[in-house]
């Protein structure tokens, strides 16, 4: 899908994925609402595109009210909005466009996707969704943060993580990346992952 979308020079992407399985509404919510688009907007954004898997039905009445609320704004061409359940690539193509746009992720805090976004070397906002019974997003979440690794974002107001972001991208661009795990004091994803999970010795 992603790989026909066509975007023209000087666009800016933020997607924002909330998952294959358990369907994160309140991620879409959050990423469509008034103080996210205006996050997104000061900090040069043109295109959001959600997967949003199961929740179509959200996606459409946020997206709806989001499109009024830009336009009533006098932002209505300014920043474009679409969405899609599910990709056959694994979000490869959406994670190339965001890293081509120098844009962001907005992801749950599934480790799989953590894994895939990380890889592509872009900022990534991590929201743990709280709702679920008897995971580690949280405490996954926390912990990559304060490896820095990602930015950890709240479900009831993303906006000063999208803000964030910026100078994170900035922080990124050093040597060895924050992401290479080449830090003194930052941990492997592997070590961060059994210590979430209780692994270790």
């Amino acid at each position: 899908m992603a790989e026909s979308w066509k975007l023209p020079p000087g666009s800016k992407l933020c997607f924002v994925t909330t998952g294959a399985t358990a369907p994160f509404t309140a991620l879409i919510e959050s990423a469509l609402s008034p103080s996210s688009l205006q996050a997104l907007r000061e900090c040069g954004f043109t295109n959001i595109l959600v997967q949003y898997g199961t929740a179509k039905d959200v996606f459409a009445r946020c997206s709806s009210a989001a499109v009024s609320h830009l336009e009533n704004n006098g932002l209505g061409k300014e920043l474009s909005i679409a969405g899609f359940d599910f990709d056959s690539n694994a979000l490869q193509p959406q994670f190339k466009l965001v890293q081509k746009t120098k844009g962001l992720v907005v992801s749950h805090a599934g480790s799989g996707t953590i894994l895939a976004a990380l890889r592509y070397q872009i900022p990534l906002v991590v929201v743990p969704n709280t709702g679920l019974l008897d995971n580690h997003q949280e405490e996954l979440a926390v912990a990559m943060e304060r490896n820095r690794y990602l930015l950890r974002g709240d479900v009831q107001d993303l906006a000063p993580a999208i803000t964030k972001s910026e100078d994170f991208r900035v922080k990124m661009s050093q040597f060895p990346p924050v992401t290479s795990g080449e830090h003194r004091d930052t941990k492997s994803f592997n070590a961060i992952m059994d210590e979430t999970l209780g692994f270790m010795d």
